[in-house]
């Protein structure tokens, strides 16, 4: 009883440790879940693609003034004076807006991705407890066994032992019987 008595506040003390641990390791997984259900950019700001679509508009150049007229012509002789610079800035408007699209399609798909990975990584977290406790009843039930193992093995040497015991026992009495009849005689 004494042995029982000792080992109990060792255990209190395991089962208090389990139990903290558990604690933290719900309190991560639940952190992870948390920061895993993020909103996508493309989401969050659904405005941002239809900016994407007017900007996609607005890009090109206008064209140039058609008609007839004295006023007409005075904007074409503009028009013409001002056309490389129109152009110039029409292709760079091109290429701005290639460069925002690829880059804002390329970050939705990262971000996806992102929110993928954090959904596998809290899917894996979830399972690693309970691969965690699979394992320790196995190697309980291993150590069981072979506890159950060796206290068999004990046993089967204590019965040796013991009809040995009766054996030199039944040999001792038989010596002291022979001895007591030579000495009779």
């Amino acid at each position: 009883m004494a042995a029982d008595e000792a080992e109990a506040p060792a255990l209190k003390e395991l089962r208090d440790r389990l139990a903290e641990e558990e604690a933290a390791y719900a309190e991560v997984l639940a952190a992870v879940d948390a920061l895993a259900s993020f909103a996508l950019p493309a989401e969050a700001a659904p405005d941002a693609r239809a900016a994407l679509l007017r900007l996609n508009e607005l890009w090109q150049q206008p064209p140039p003034p058609s008609g007839l007229g004295l006023r007409t012509r005075l904007r074409r002789l503009a028009w013409d004076a001002l056309s490389p610079f129109l152009e110039r800035q029409t292709a760079f408007n091109a290429a701005l807006v290639q460069l925002v699209n690829a880059r804002l399609e390329e970050a939705d798909r990262l971000h996806a991705r992102l929110r993928d990975l954090a959904s596998a990584l809290v899917r894996y977290a979830q399972r690693v407890q309970p691969l965690v406790d699979a394992r320790a009843r196995f190697a309980t039930a291993l150590a069981t066994t072979r506890s159950e193992l060796v206290l068999d093995a004990f046993s089967r040497q204590l019965e040796s032992h013991g009809q040995r015991i009766e054996s030199l026992s039944a040999l001792a009495a038989r010596v002291q019987r022979l001895a007591g009849e030579t000495k009779s005689r």
